[in-house]
């Protein structure tokens, strides 16, 4: 480290020291912070970046971590935006989820909006990312905030931005709100007594109302063929999804829901779950042990912000949890086969989900269309389609990390109808002697097997940063002809698209119908790599990890 850099961190550091000082307890963790020069550097040698997916970092203080300074500097910086596009006046809604001062960082947001002469409300309960993006729309706000880091360990908070539509924003609209933001300091923090003004109960209620509904007309035609009295075990995971979810399947007739009880308040800690991600199989190790003393059939979880779902039961005696593109052909599959006039509907996934959906779609009818990694992206073009009069025509949307929406009033990644569509596509394979594995395995016979793999590369802190951008720099000027042993026909970078929806990632599209994709996540200091193919993958795998080991330190 340059001895100006240094000197910058230190004097930011002094100004932090110096602005904190009526709180005993911040200043004792500044203090901390001089003990432990990597944490201090990492705290002090940036400003957390504001960008499409909002704020997400570390709790701690410093500009480059998630505390109620950089709440209340990117609220003002938010305000402003929305005072500059609306002078008539805003109105803005604001979430949150069940982690370490979410609720403290959303009421500080309310207070901010509120002083600025914004309209603010706020949910009275930790409420899930779907019903928030429902909510924007029903009540006609200008944009939503939600404090969630969802599936992301403890020790992350963030802060998400919704616009009008309800999904989150995208493209240039958060490059000039961070310019909005870089004109305030850190410290403009009010100090008077503040009580937010609430939304009813009746906004949530109407959520529940659409998203049954609209299952229960889907799914009209077979609804004699299911068994509700399939026994779920459901994991909230500690976070918001617990009443949401069991008001939903008890909504649906689904009685014989067994909540795991360790995960079933909300606790910012996840004592049972370091990470809650239901992507992960540590995630499901309380489950596994519920659905065994209660000989259950089907685990189902849902993540913190409940906006992602997964899936796990026992096949032939073994632990089986389906990944997110499993569940997302699994899905499609159901409601492509038991709906009616799927025919010329359209169905979403990203880029960075299997192909074999779009096998399905073909057999179907169904038009699908192709979006950059993240629901904001699936919401835009929602947006478009509903301006045009076709929403309609929407089917279904997925990603390949357990994000799934069937609700066409929605922007969002939905946990809630997804365990929803989930309990109901288990009920009527149970009826029929089938299982969720086995049916997968018979589309897989049907359509040709398809392996899909992703992997994630962690790289922490500054020193992380930097190595995961030597990495896409390497795959980007480097890698060529040939990757695995096999022949690369096409590279496509996503960084020189020419309209506002650029991202960093590289897709490499190889012989035999292989693809392999990496990016940065938006949201973790980490690589996602996603490997494709009708054929093994694992020597193309290999290679790549190679490759990233390479840039790792010795």
């Amino acid at each position: 480290m340059e001895t100006r850099d240094i000197e910058k961190i230190l004097a930011e550091y002094d100004r932090w020291k110096a602005n904190t000082s009526e709180d005993h307890s911040e200043q004792l963790y500044l203090d901390s912070l001089m003990a432990d020069d990597r944490e201090l550097y990492d705290s002090f040698y940036r400003e957390i970046e504001f960008g499409t997916s909002g704020l997400r970092g570390i709790m701690g203080l410093g500009p480059n971590r998630m505390n109620r300074y950089v709440v209340t500097r990117a609220t003002r910086g938010l305000a402003d935006y929305l005072n500059e596009i609306n002078p008539e006046g805003a109105k803005v809604i604001i979430s949150y989820d069940t982690r370490n001062h979410s609720r403290e960082f959303a009421r500080v947001s309310a207070q901010i909006l509120r002083e600025m002469g914004i309209d603010s409300k706020m949910f009275r309960k930790p409420t899930p990312v779907p019903v928030l993006s429902y909510a924007i729309r029903k009540e006609n706000a200008d944009m939503g905030i939600m404090i969630t880091a969802s599936h992301n360990p403890k020790i992350y908070n963030g802060y998400k931005v919704y616009n009008s539509q309800g999904h989150q924003i995208v493209g240039d609209e958060a490059k000039v709100i961070m310019t909005k933001i870089h004109a305030w300091d850190y410290f403009d923090v009010p100090k008077e007594e503040f009580e937010p003004h609430y939304l009813p109960k009746e906004v949530s209620d109407a959520f529940l109302d659409s998203t049954v509904e609209l299952i229960q007309d889907s799914l009209r035609e077979i609804q004699g063929d299911s068994d509700k009295n399939i026994k779920i075990v459901y994991t909230p995971l500690n976070g918001t999804g617990r009443d949401f979810v069991l008001e939903a399947l008890k909504r649906r007739a689904f009685t014989n829901v067994i909540t795991v009880q360790s995960q079933e308040m909300p606790d910012g800690n996840f004592p049972t779950c370091p990470v809650p991600n239901p992507e992960k199989i540590a995630a499901y190790n309380e489950a596994f042990y519920t659905l065994d003393q209660e000989e259950g059939d089907i685990i189902i979880a849902t993540d913190p912000d409940c906006d992602r779902v997964g899936v796990a039961m026992y096949f032939d005696g073994v632990k089986r949890i389906l990944t997110g593109n499993q569940i997302g052909i699994l899905l499609f599959d159901f409601l492509c086969s038991n709906l009616s006039n799927v025919k010329d509907k359209f169905a979403m996934r990203s880029i960075v989900s299997t192909a074999l959906f779009d096998k399905i779609a073909g057999e179907h009818g169904v038009n699908v269309i192709k979006t950059l990694t993240g629901f904001k992206y699936m919401g835009k073009v929602m947006s478009g389609i509903e301006s045009s009069g076709d929403i309609n025509r929407f089917l279904f949307a997925f990603e390949e990390s357990n994000g799934y929406l069937f609700n066409k009033d929605i922007r969002d990644k939905d946990g809630i109808g997804g365990a929803l569509l989930i309990a109901e596509m288990a009920a009527y394979y149970k009826v029929i002697g089938t299982s969720l594995p086995e049916k997968l395995d018979e589309i897989y016979n049907y359509h040709g097997q398809y392996h899909d793999k992703t992997e994630n590369y962690v790289f922490q802190g500054a020193e992380g940063r930097d190595i995961m951008e030597g990495i896409m720099t390497y795959f980007r000027d480097n890698i060529k002809g040939f990757l695995g042993g096999i022949e690369i026909l096409e590279k496509i970078d996503y960084l020189k698209e020419e309209d506002d929806l650029k991202e960093d990632i590289l897709e490499f599209k190889l012989r035999d119908h292989g693809i392999f994709i990496i990016r940065p996540s938006g949201t973790e200091p980490k690589l996602k790599a996603y490997f494709f193919g009708n054929r093994d993958t694992r020597k193309l795998e290999s290679e790549v990890g190679n490759i990233i080991d390479m840039f790792r330190p010795k």
